[in-house]
């Protein structure tokens, strides 16, 4: 079952770490880490928060959090990874990788 990204991505937005692991672990509950798709997902949201906990400006997530990254260009991200994710021939964990990125990029794009 798929979790619901919102305020995932909003404690993401405000660089609520706590509040983001918080998210991550409800999230993680929700999810059958046994099926490969899943785990794959996990892991993104995962990296989402080590990303932000990294306090790195050069990540991906930080330059869409800062608005460095256009909203033509979070557009393309999301068209691309939602391609990945539906590319059968790719192994599941990466196809759920790349779904997690697609969803939350969507609340991203929501908000920009």
């Amino acid at each position: 079952m798929k979790p619901d990204l919102k305020q995932f991505v909003k404690a993401l937005r405000e660089k609520d770490i706590k509040k983001a692991r918080e998210e991550l672990d409800g999230a993680e509950h929700k999810l059958d880490l046994n099926d490969e798709f899943w785990c794959g997902y996990y892991l993104a949201l995962r990296g989402m928060v080590s990303a932000l906990e990294s306090g790195d400006e050069l990540t991906v997530l930080s330059r869409i959090i800062n608005g460095k990254i256009p909203r033509e260009s979070i557009q393309r991200l999301i068209r691309q990874t939602q391609e990945k994710s539906s590319q059968t021939f790719r192994q599941n964990d990466e196809r759920g990788f790349d779904a997690a990125w697609a969803d939350a990029l969507q609340f991203f794009q929501a908000k920009g």
